[in-house]
């Protein structure tokens, strides 16, 4: 045993980079709801949200209610999300985990066949 007691720690274990997107884009989409749902201190303009910036920083969001208004159109009803609207949250979360992890699998296997090649 050592005195130094940063030397008796385990190592951390590494996160699959697969893990680590997915968990940055969960993070991305759960803040998007969090946003435009008045959860943060961040306010945003209507302008801002359909604007191209808008739409790229909060598109886990967007991906959810444009699937919801899809749906709405399909079922030819509108509906109505006062009260029970947490679910979109966790939805926009699992989008936003699977765009980053998405994205990030296309660039490693780029590279992996860059590399092979």
């Amino acid at each position: 045993m050592t005195s130094d007691p940063a030397e008796n720690l385990a190592p951390l274990p590494r996160l699959h980079p697969l893990l680590l997107a997915a968990g940055i884009g969960a993070l991305w989409g759960a803040a998007g709801y969090a946003v435009l749902w008045g959860y943060s201190p961040i306010a945003v303009s209507r302008a801002f949200v359909v604007g191209v910036p808008g739409t790229l920083v909060l598109l886990p969001v967007r991906i959810v209610l444009v699937s919801i208004r899809l749906v709405e159109g399909w079922t030819g009803r509108s509906f109505h999300f006062p009260d029970a609207n947490w679910w979109i949250g966790l939805v926009a979360a699992a989008v936003g985990a699977a765009l980053v992890a998405g994205a990030t699998a296309v660039v490693r296997g780029t590279i992996a066949r860059l590399r092979a090649s």
